[in-house]
């Protein structure tokens, strides 16, 4: 990210923080930055972010206005490694600092809350889309689905997100072998950190399912706009979420979205898509079979719902804009 970031002329320093003395390294370089800039405000992301934004601001001349920005659903500490937790635990100590707590689902605010978070500050502002970016792209279609094998006949299901027990790769093959015993044209795209054929665990399942060469795994992808292009229907198998970015980018894209009811994933696609019970592969496979019956016409239909309903609630003019208005009447 720091090439794009610097192209727009932000000044961007990167810091070593993975290890003990790196981390105190770092830190002290992080302070010496917070008195250079004296920033007008300081603005934290995720939890490990939140903590740096914390010592920038107690180094900074002045007391800038400080937020932190909490992106993650939080039903329970299980599947966190040590330094996550040791993270979110400090967070919830210290949420009484920051002048504004950002998330970006009601659900993640919710359950924060519970946690034990001081939320007399906190607000709400949901994630936005470049709409320009993703959208639909027959080129890119048509030049992927040729790169896969697929022809015009085939149905393609796509789950684009990094390997990781919560996002249930293992239930979304699960669903993809009922779907292809249902419909033999259907074929399945899987792109992500860790989704590609050297991850054994996966390839394992792969194979365990039957699907053999119905079944794509594209591993970590740059052009993941052109990815979405080539798709029919969009799928979240999401055990927990908080503001699906994946969802937001398929609907952009005018894809049918079926998604599972965490996070704010069922308020997002709304009347544009179909939302299923998480950790239920059967559900998932009929709601997929159901997309599938509406037929090319169908589908783009509540593929058209779905790009208007991003364009209209979550641009990324439309987010940025409520940012800018939040700095304002912090910094005043």
């Amino acid at each position: 990210m720091a090439a794009p970031m610097r192209s727009t002329g932000a000044v961007v320093d990167e810091l070593n923080l993975l290890g003990a003395l790196p981390v105190v390294a770092g830190s002290v370089q992080l302070a010496r930055l917070a008195r250079r800039f004296q920033p007008q405000l300081v603005h934290g992301w995720l939890y490990h972010g939140n903590l740096g934004a914390a010592l920038a601001r107690a180094a900074a001349p002045g007391r800038a206005p400080l937020i932190w920005g909490i992106r993650q659903s939080l039903p329970s500490l299980a599947g966190e490694n040590a330094f996550a937790r040791a993270a979110i635990h400090l967070n919830k100590t210290l949420s009484r600092q920051p002048d504004c707590l950002l998330f970006n689902s009601h659900t993640s605010l919710e359950q924060h809350r519970s946690f034990g978070f001081d939320m007399r500050h906190a607000r709400l502002l949901p994630n936005g889309f470049d709409t320009k970016r993703f959208a639909p792209n027959e080129t890119d279609r048509q030049r992927l689905r040729a790169q896969w094998g697929a022809d015009d006949a085939d149905l393609l299901f796509g789950l684009l997100a990094r390997h990781h027990p919560v996002k249930d790769h293992a239930g979304f093959l699960q669903a993809a072998r009922l779907v292809l015993d249902a419909r033999p044209q259907a074929r399945f795209v899987m792109a992500g950190t860790g989704v590609d054929p050297s991850n054994t665990v996966l390839a394992r399942q792969v194979s365990d399912s039957g699907l053999g060469d119905r079944v794509h795994l594209l591993g970590e992808r740059r052009d993941v706009a052109a990815v979405l292009a080539a798709l029919d229907v969009f799928v979240s198998a999401s055990r927990a979420e908080a503001f699906s970015n994946a969802v937001g980018e398929a609907m952009a894209c005018a894809l049918p979205c079926v998604v599972t009811a965490v996070g704010d994933s069922a308020q997002v696609v709304a009347d544009t898509g179909l939302v299923v019970p998480p950790a239920q592969p059967e559900a998932l496979a009929a709601a997929m079979l159901r997309l599938a019956d509406l037929g090319p016409s169908g589908r783009a239909a509540w593929g058209a719902r779905a790009r208007a309903r991003i364009e209209s609630n979550f641009s990324l003019d439309t987010v940025a804009s409520h940012h800018a208005e939040l700095y304002r009447e912090l910094v005043a």
